[in-house]
C-alpha cells in the first residue's frame, strides 16, 4: 500500500474520524502524559497527530509539534487548537519516513494509534529514534499482533483487507522493536481485554 492511498483513506476519514475513534481510543489518550513524563520546557513530537484528539490530554508546558500526511486531518486539528486556546502546539504536513527534522530535535515522541496505518512502520520508527534526543522516550499506543496462535493467524489473515480502510492487524511488535533496535522499557494494556497497548521505549540510540 503507498503513501498516496493512505493519505487519501485518511483524508476521507477526517469529517468523521472523532465520532468513530474518539471514545474507543480515549483510554490511551488519558495514560499517555503518564507515561511520558513530561517536564516544562520539554519538546514533544506528535507523529499522525490527525485531528488532534490527543491534545486536550497534553499538558501546556511543553512544546508540541504534530505531524500527519493527511492535510484534511490537520485541518481539523486546526479547528481543535483553536477551541482549546493553546499556543504552545505547532503543526505540519509531513510523511513520517521522511521528516525535515534534525536529529535529537525532541525529548518525547508519541505515536497514538498511528504506526499500523504506515506503509512502512519500521522505516517511521527509525525517523522517530533519530528526531528523539539520547535517553528521550518513545511511547506507543496501537494494536499489534496476538501472541495466542490462533488470534494471530486470524488477524494476519484478515489484515489485508483491515488495510483496505487503513490499518493492519498484524503488525507484529517484538519483531518491529528487534528490527530498529529498541527495547521495552514499560507495556501497560489500555483496554479491558488488552488488544490495544502502551509501549514505551527508552532512544539509546
Amino acid at each position: 500500500m503507498s503513501v498516496e492511498y493512505v493519505e487519501k483513506v485518511y483524508n476521507r476519514y477526517s469529517s468523521v474520524y472523532d465520532l468513530i475513534f474518539g471514545k474507543i481510543f480515549h483510554s490511551g489518550r488519558e495514560k499517555a502524559p503518564e507515561l511520558l513524563q513530561l517536564q516544562p520546557g520539554m519538546q514533544l513530537l506528535d507523529v499522525g497527530i490527525g485531528t488532534g484528539l490527543s491534545l486536550p490530554e497534553l499538558p501546556r508546558f511543553c512544546s508540541i509539534t504534530g505531524i500527519d500526511l493527511s492535510q484534511k486531518m490537520l485541518n481539523e486539528a486546526k479547528k481543535r487548537l483553536k477551541k482549546l486556546a493553546r499556543d504552545n502546539v505547532s503543526l505540519h504536513k509531513m510523511d513520517a519516513t521522511r521528516m525535515t527534522f534534525p536529529d535529537d530535535a525532541f525529548d518525547r515522541v508519541l505515536a497514538a494509534y498511528f504506526i499500523s496505518t504506515v506503509p512502512d512502520p519500521v522505516a517511521v520508527v527509525r525517523e522517530m529514534k533519530r528526531v528523539c534526543k539520547p535517553k528521550g522516550y518513545l511511547l506507543f499506543l496501537n494494536h499489534f499482533q496476538s501472541e495466542n496462535p490462533i488470534l494471530g493467524s486470524v488477524e494476519k489473515m484478515i489484515s489485508p483487507l483491515c488495510y483496505r480502510i487503513g490499518f493492519r492487524t498484524d503488525l507484529n511488535l517484538k519483531d518491529l522493536l528487534q528490527r530498529v533496535g529498541l527495547k521495552i522499557d514499560r507495556l501497560e494494556r489500555i483496554d479491558f481485554a488488552g488488544h490495544w497497548k502502551a509501549v514505551r521505549c527508552i532512544n539509546e540510540k
